[in-house]
């Protein structure tokens, strides 16, 4: 079976949105906490054991999985934003996952500066930036399934009994 089809690349869709809600909630938490600031404005190391790669106290705990589960989303968005690309010929899916792979890097170096600077603007961008990606992905993530029939017809078309080859965006 090939993990290419477009009902796979719908659920992968599913769970790197599920996971980039999940990775927001932890950076609202670090933030709120303050646990930003325990790894001491090092990025990407926390000063821990392990040539720093570990969190070096309990409270530089939330930071550290913070970081970890933003560095698997990234992975995870960019296999969506491949498999997207593969396996749907929607423009409106292709421009949400390009805008959310666009911001990605953005976002990244915003992390960085929010570690090394911690100020509110900074953390407003981050924010944002984070708001855009995860609003890219719900757009694209919706598309999909509304379009993950193997013939390329709409559930919508299917319901209103109607059929469409190609979509009108």
């Amino acid at each position: 079976m090939n993990w290419l089809d477009r009902r796979n690349v719908a659920i992968l869709g599913a769970v790197t949105t599920g996971l980039t809600f999940l990775l927001i909630l932890l950076g609202v938490y670090t933030a709120a906490t303050g646990t930003g600031l325990t790894c001491q404005g090092r990025w990407p190391l926390c000063g821990g054991p392990l040539f720093g790669l570990l969190p070096p106290n309990v409270a530089s705990y939330p930071e550290w999985i913070h970081r970890f589960v933003a560095s698997i989303t990234g992975f995870f968005i960019l296999g969506t934003a491949y498999g997207a690309w593969k396996a749907f010929d929607s423009r409106r899916i292709h421009a949400a996952v390009a805008i959310s792979i666009a911001v990605l890097p953005v976002q990244v170096l915003l992390g960085r500066q929010t570690v090394v600077t911690y100020t509110a603007g900074v953390q407003t961008l981050h924010h944002g930036a984070a708001m855009v990606i995860f609003a890219g992905l719900v757009g694209a993530t919706a598309w999909m399934f509304d379009r993950s029939g193997e013939d390329g017809t709409t559930a919508t078309a299917e319901r209103e009994g109607t059929t469409r080859a190609v979509d009108a965006d």
